[in-house]
């Protein structure tokens, strides 16, 4: 299945890459691992079902975009919940980040695309989902001097297979 990308996240995305190639502060330089640790600590935390150490990637307020849509979630706890509830023990979920590029929006605010790529089996009978989407997400440095997502927009592009959530 084909999905059509969501149009203020396609112009999101397109601000983001109308800033690559642009200089980075040394400064910056230093921060742009610490925020690609985040990003890739959340999609380990989902593939390793590590759903205690998830709620070190968010900060409060936390806002999630799927396809466009705000999806209601209450606090930080309610997203990992969520995240449990769609990769949850009936499979084996794999997420690859790609293609990053980081965008500073501020002092302690970042901006960063990410390609998409998620591959799930089910453990009852080896079905697969796999979908290729992008993120374009909004972090924020914390007083501890750790990058934690503060927005989580997802769009997927193309959908092979079903995902099944139980509850």
């Amino acid at each position: 299945m084909n999905i059509p990308a969501d149009e203020q996240i396609m112009s999101l995305a397109k601000e983001v890459l109308a800033f690559a190639g642009h200089d980075y502060t040394p400064e910056q330089l230093t921060e742009i691992p610490k925020i690609l640790a985040t990003k890739n600590k959340y999609w380990w935390c989902v593939d390793m079902q590590l759903w205690d150490m998830m709620p070190e990637v968010y900060v409060e307020p936390f806002e999630f975009y799927s396809n466009g849509h705000k999806v209601p979630v209450k606090d930080i706890a309610d997203q990992v919940k969520r995240a449990s509830t769609v990769c949850d023990d009936s499979m084996v979920p794999i997420h690859m980040g790609h293609n990053p590029i980081v965008q500073f929006t501020g002092e302690k605010t970042a901006r960063v695309l990410t390609r998409l790529n998620d591959y799930h089996t089910y453990k009852d009978d080896d079905s697969t989902y796999e979908g290729w989407a992008f993120y374009v997400d909004d972090f924020v440095k914390c007083d501890d001097g750790v990058w934690r997502i503060q927005t989580l927009r997802l769009t997927y592009r193309k959908i092979l297979g079903a995902l099944r959530t139980q509850g």
